[in-house]
């Protein structure tokens, strides 16, 4: 399979940003290679509905500009509905876990999150920051709007929030189940965070 090939698939498979170091991995290619498939990619994707970007090291697919007009209606649209099932699962899980990455969400809900965790992004209800264990790591927060909408100040008035937090069983890839238990302000250890 060509090299832009296999680069259009991984990319739109993540659904979200990645940085040519983890292309190069993803590949097992040098990254003067990987460049050049890139540029291939990008040069196929003219006059389609959707482009390759790069802001500043992170490299994704992005809609055209001619589309803007289509996309806001659409993003209108899915604004006025309501919050589906799968939406109110994922969004609990950011609330009750905290600082979540989208590994473990899917792990968490059996299927991929990806575009229910876009639709919560663009409604302003949860946020994304790159962990500062591992910067190829986004983790979700749950945004200060989306407490005041619930009516809390603090993420500790959520309902049982404290058995729910102590609840969360972690398995590790060798199968070996652990419970951990957070204060709202602990952070996991690096070797915990690797079975997270």
């Amino acid at each position: 399979m060509e090299l832009e090939k296999q680069i259009e698939a991984i990319l739109f498979w993540k659904g979200e940003g990645m940085t040519l170091p983890e292309l190069c991995r993803a590949l097992k290619l040098p990254s003067n290679e990987v460049k050049k498939g890139l540029g291939v990619l990008k040069e196929s994707l003219k006059g389609r509905g959707v482009t390759l970007i790069q802001n500043e090291d992170e490299i994704t697919f992005a809609t055209v500009p001619e589309t803007h007009v289509l996309i806001e209606n659409l993003k209108k649209e899915e604004l006025s509905r309501d919050l589906g099932k799968a939406a109110l699962e994922t969004l609990s899980i950011v609330l009750y876990k905290g600082k979540v990455n989208r590994r473990d969400i899917d792990y968490i809900r059996g299927v991929n999150s990806t575009a229910i965790l876009r639709s919560l992004l663009i409604r302003g209800l949860i946020l994304r920051k790159q962990s500062e264990l591992d910067e190829r790591v986004f983790l979700y927060h749950p945004t200060t709007e989306l407490l005041s909408l619930l009516g809390i100040a603090r993420i500790e008035e959520l309902p049982e929030y404290a058995v729910v937090r102590s609840e969360f069983e972690v398995v590790t890839p060798e199968g070996e189940k652990k419970v951990v238990s957070l204060d709202a302000d602990d952070e996991l250890s690096d070797s915990e965070i690797d079975h997270v």
